[in-house]
């Protein structure tokens, strides 16, 4: 409670950058600071399973089941690379940002570079979060409360939950605080699966799903690249990585590997049965948000469309708060703005604008799938590749690290000599190159096939 109650009633204390504040918060060494790896599992597990989940099936559709199981082990196989290979440069040079690690592995310039393209990211999805809690708060009001101002007024409800619900939560400055939120979002959205295969089940005999199955076993599309986007984005969570990996208890990358490893297996086991259950429930006439095929009227399905919300909001503080973050790096500390007033004006604002575009736009799919096909798959693929590449060359030791980069620089991120100067295998190298050419392919066809063009 402290930690909401704080920066509203006394004036903050100057902050550092946010590897100082990572670093002096969560210490190397210490071994009673930081999140345990359950407490990682569960925040990184809420993070990629969210709203996205509802997509998946359509992505089926798109690329054929097989297809689709093929098209979703790669997703996995190179989204669970690039969040490794995150973590080990962070373990490798002491960063504790995204911006730290692009600034010492490719140069200062670049640094700067991820922390716009993080902003504009984060921006989007949280424009996307609040537009998706306007939707699911009408939609299930409607047959829960039925002609209340919730169930009529999309803009009051939004407007009601950001005031009393996400402000408070956008307050907390550290992951670790979000875990019971997490694991509430976990649960609401169980709830929502388990009605998705309940109804598969009760409804087998009158529409034969496994005859759906069969029917669209293997073909092969130019949305086949759809589905790739889709799935890109059910993953993305790459944003915060350098941040779970700062505030991890213990931290090393082994720690860090084994909650990558666990949470992206579990999310690639879920992903995959929630989308063929989909599909064969509704085939060919299964929609792009897989609620809107059932009957609205039902309770079951106005009680997911809650779920869901619930769902959301939680994990809307995730994303806001890697978006603070790149905006404070980009603006408030280079203008001398940052613990000015007791009032937290950057989160206000940034939620504002948020809330705005959320409740502006109804339609956001195009955005999404140029957001995905661009920045999602630079910070995915793309930068995470260059990163360890610009580490493995041109800072392959500690001594190289203290002569090419500023004793500020040095200072912030700390970096161990010991990981440093571990040298990289050739294998991990071709990894980081693949990574960047499948990251610039990927959102080449996926805006191509989106556009018609192939």
């Amino acid at each position: 409670m402290k930690g909401l109650t704080q920066p509203l009633l006394k004036k903050p204390a100057p902050r550092g950058s946010e590897d100082e504040q990572l670093l002096k918060k969560f210490p190397d060494g210490d071994k009673e600071k930081g999140a345990t790896i359950l407490t990682t599992c569960i925040n990184l597990l809420k993070n990629m399973v969210g709203a996205g989940l509802l997509n998946v099936p359509v992505a089926f559709m798109y690329s054929s089941v097989l297809g689709g199981v093929l098209d979703m082990v790669l997703s996995s196989v190179l989204a669970t690379g690039g969040f490794l290979l995150i973590g080990y440069c962070c373990s490798k040079t002491g960063a504790r940002s995204y911006r730290a690690l692009m600034s010492v592995s490719v140069g200062p310039a670049c640094g700067k570079l991820i922390d716009v393209m993080l902003f504009f990211h984060t921006l989007f999805s949280c424009v996307g979060y609040i537009t998706l809690i306007g939707d699911f708060t009408t939609k299930s009001m409607s047959g829960l409360m039925p002609g209340s101002i919730f169930a009529t007024s999309r803009a009051f409800a939004t407007v009601t939950i950001v005031v009393l619900i996400i402000f408070p939560l956008s307050l907390l400055r550290d992951l670790k605080s979000l875990k019971p939120f997490s694991a509430m979002g976990l649960a609401a959205i169980a709830f929502s699966c388990l009605y998705v295969f309940y109804e598969l089940w009760a409804t087998s005999d009158e529409n034969t799903p496994m005859q759906t199955i069969s029917d669209h076993w293997w073909y092969v599309k130019f949305d086949t690249f759809k589905t790739i986007a889709l799935f890109n984005g059910s993953f993305s969570a790459h944003y915060s990585a350098p941040t779970f990996y700062a505030e991890l208890k213990q931290k090393s990358f082994n720690r860090y590997a084994q909650c990558a490893l666990w949470s992206f297996g579990i999310s690639t086991i879920l992903f995959t049965v929630f989308g063929v259950a989909g599909f064969a429930r509704f085939g060919d006439d299964v929609l792009g948000n897989i609620l809107k095929s059932y009957d609205p009227t039902s309770i079951p399905v106005q009680l997911s469309w809650m779920c869901m919300n619930i769902a959301t909001i939680f994990v809307f503080p995730i994303a806001f708060q890697r978006m603070r973050a790149s905006w404070t790096a980009l603006v408030n500390k280079p203008l001398g703005l940052h613990g000015n007033s007791a009032i937290p004006w950057t989160t206000i604002g940034l939620l504002a604008a948020s809330t705005y575009f959320g409740i502006a736009f109804t339609d956001i799919a195009v955005v999404k799938l140029i957001k995905g096909a661009t920045l999602g798959v630079s910070i995915m693929f793309i930068m995470p590749g260059l990163a360890f590449l610009g580490i493995s060359s041109k800072g392959g030791n500690y001594k190289d690290f203290e002569r090419n980069f500023s004793p500020e620089m040095v200072r912030q991120i700390s970096p161990s000599k010991e990981v440093f100067d571990q040298e990289p295998t050739g294998m991990v190298r071709a990894f980081s190159y693949v990574l960047v050419v499948v990251g610039v392919l990927q959102g080449i066809f996926a805006l191509l096939s989106h556009f018609k063009l192939i």
